[in-house]
């Protein structure tokens, strides 16, 4: 599985290769659930947004937020919010993860969630919000096990990096100290397990001065805190 750029266009030509055969696959199952959403109408959704996100009107708005400084401000781009924007593009994201899956397309289903990771990327390195944690979380983390080159798991650990700084406030503080698969507890250990595996000393302390920081609690229960995310 290959790390996708964080970039509209990779991103969108990924989504085209894996939807086209999802929706060929619907339109042919005649026992489809009539419940499910269709597949056709949430890729249009998706391609809307990917127009929009790499439009000239967006690269003009996001140039004048670079110009004054507002990377970390809430932004209201082209008419949008940009982080509404992101949120709205991974739920149709994870929806379309779930018509795949109801259909039985396990590998389509993986690499349609998979997609939210550089999106979400797209998203903060341009300083929108993330609010939905969970499938970015998964996301990494499913790269992350399959990943052993270390000039790849520093591209990963640069992506949690940029993750981490993106994530809403209101997540980071409901850390639910009672549930240890919180999405962002699990972001901060499987940054920390990214910089272990990469060997490379200076993210390694990086990664876990952040994480005793941040989750204090896992300096007294350390063995608690890896919840196995990252298999």
């Amino acid at each position: 599985m290959q790390i996708i750029p964080a970039d509209i266009v990779a991103i969108a030509d990924v989504f085209r290769d894996t939807v086209e055969e999802l929706i060929e696959v619907f339109e042919d199952e005649e026992s489809a659930d009539e419940q499910l959403d269709s597949p056709e109408l949430l890729a249009s959704a998706l391609f809307q947004l990917f127009d929009l996100l790499n439009s000239p009107e967006m690269a003009q708005a996001l140039d004048a937020s670079l110009t004054h400084r507002e990377l970390h401000a809430p932004q209201q781009l082209v008419g949008h919010d940009l982080h509404e924007l992101g949120d709205y593009g991974i739920n149709l994201l994870i929806d379309l993860a779930y018509v795949a899956d109801t259909l039985r397309l396990e590998e389509h289903a993986r690499m349609l969630e998979n997609l939210s990771l550089p999106l979400a990327v797209w998203i903060a390195r341009r300083g929108g919000e993330l609010s939905t944690l969970e499938p970015v979380v998964n996301a990494l983390a499913a790269l992350a096990n399959i990943t052993t080159e270390a000039v790849d798991l520093e591209n990963l650990y640069q992506m949690s990096s940029d993750i981490q700084l993106a994530v809403s406030p209101l997540l980071q503080t409901d850390l639910d100290k009672g549930n240890p698969n919180h999405p962002w507890r699990v972001l901060l250990v499987n940054r920390a397990i990214i910089a272990t595996r990469s060997h490379h000393t200076l993210l390694m302390k990086d990664a876990f001065d952040n994480l005793v920081q941040l989750m204090p609690d896992y300096r007294r229960h350390p063995s608690s805190a890896g919840y196995g995310c990252l298999r």
